[in-house]
């Protein structure tokens, strides 16, 4: 299954659902009033204890939506309804143990558990879909714009965050270049050589230089090959590329890759 899109790990998305799931859990819940959930908090002191619950889910919602969003890890669509999944479960707990304290339920934690889970997920379900739906609808029209204004053709860095930091042609770009947790972008800017700085790791950039015609020259290289001037081998047998613009470096060439690059020269 493909990959969540990126927008998914941005911080906005993760404050939405951190405001949004508590509150619509409040009013849905004050409103209607599902099933015995009265019964189930109490009568008496029902909007006592809605009130606390739903700062509960505040709670759980802040906890585990940054953990999502600090979490350096690779989402799928499937992880992503599971990862949901378990962010319900987790309210459901909490909710479901202060009911159980405070009420001094006479019923087993776990059945305590049971009705908590009905009340949360079936609540929750629905700001769920509608910011998911939300999300997907964006991006899909971030893209169809994109590619109306030709900005498909751009290649858009994002640091290890998912926060969008530059957005550069393909053409513009010379080399990049790793250096320790970082990696190092040099691109051309109205004929003059820039760099820019990005928090990232040339793992994280396999995907996007390979689409946009970078080349793999080395374990801390891609360069462009459009800005290759020639491959020279010096006195000790190491190639170097040396690139079309005024003052550059020689870009090293291993013999791993030596081979793909000069058949594209």
């Amino acid at each position: 299954m493909s990959q969540v899109s990126k927008i998914f790990r941005r911080f906005v998305p993760q404050l939405l659902h951190m405001i949004v799931l508590p509150v619509f859990f409040f009013a849905f819940m004050l409103i209607y009033r599902p099933l015995n959930s009265v019964e189930f908090m109490g009568n008496e002191w029902f909007g006592v204890h809605l009130t606390i619950s739903s700062c509960i889910i505040l709670l759980s919602a802040i906890i585990l939506r940054l953990l999502y969003y600090y979490l350096p890890m690779k989402m799928n669509y499937s992880l992503y309804i599971s990862w949901c999944l378990g962010e319900i479960i987790f309210m459901s707990f909490f909710v479901a143990l202060y009911i159980w304290l405070v009420r001094h339920k006479p019923m087993p934690y776990f059945e305590a558990f049971a009705s908590s889970f009905q009340y949360v997920s079936l609540t929750l379900v629905i700001p769920y879909i509608i910011l998911a739906l939300s999300l997907r609808l964006y991006d899909y029209h971030n893209k169809v714009d994109d590619e109306a204004a030709g900005a498909s053709q751009r290649m858009r860095f994002y640091d290890d965050r998912h926060n969008l930091k530059i957005v550069l042609t393909p053409e513009s770009i010379l080399y990049i270049t790793a250096e320790e947790n970082y990696v190092n972008i040099f691109y051309t800017d109205n004929g003059k050589v820039r760099s820019y700085v990005l928090r990232s790791s040339m793992k994280a950039l396999d995907e996007l230089c390979q689409d946009h015609g970078l080349v793999r020259c080395h374990r801390s290289f891609y360069v462009n090959p459009v800005h290759i001037k020639v491959l020279r081998k010096d006195k000790e047998g190491i190639v170097y590329a040396e690139l079309d613009a005024k003052d550059m470096m020689h870009i090293p060439v291993t013999k791993r890759y030596y081979d793909r690059l000069s058949e594209m020269l």
